[in-house]
């Protein structure tokens, strides 16, 4: 089981989803794909310090990880849901430019986007959504509300 190295798990949970299984400790990081994991880690070892959830601290975010089939947030088939999203708030460099990157980096094993499937985009948009579900082995797909490009 991959736990990651640079998150502690209040950070990609909800709050209700912890509070059932935080008995489970560790555990609870098989909810997760693996490949969301790494590519959380990876980002946060390019880019510094990055957000995911803040409940913990008191912060609002606290469904840009795991997020319950109920919770009315995100499409039906959400890659949230089945622990292979995260919405990346980054504190020294922007949404923007991580899209950027993306786009234009290798995706050779060991990179930071080795297994990223899609991105979503659209204007004002101010968190970096990466997800791991299937997709197009080739390339990264970018999604904007309405249409996959």
């Amino acid at each position: 089981m991959y736990a990651t190295r640079h998150f502690t798990i209040h950070e990609l949970v909800p709050p209700s989803f912890h509070a059932a299984h935080a008995a489970r400790g560790s555990l609870m990081f098989m909810a997760f794909d693996r490949r969301a994991l790494v590519t959380l880690d990876r980002l946060r070892e390019r880019y510094g310090k990055l957000t995911v959830n803040d409940w913990h601290w008191g912060g609002s975010f606290e469904l840009s990880g795991l997020r319950p089939p109920d919770s009315g947030i995100g499409a039906a088939l959400s890659q949230h849901i089945f622990g292979r999203a995260f919405d990346c708030k980054f504190e020294r460099v922007t949404a923007e430019e991580v899209r950027a990157d993306a786009m234009t980096s290798s995706r050779e094993p060991g990179s930071a986007f080795e297994f990223v499937a899609r991105i979503e985009s659209f204007p004002g948009m101010s968190w970096f959504h990466f997800d791991v579900g299937n997709s197009d082995p080739e390339r990264i797909v970018v999604v904007t509300p309405g249409r996959v490009q």
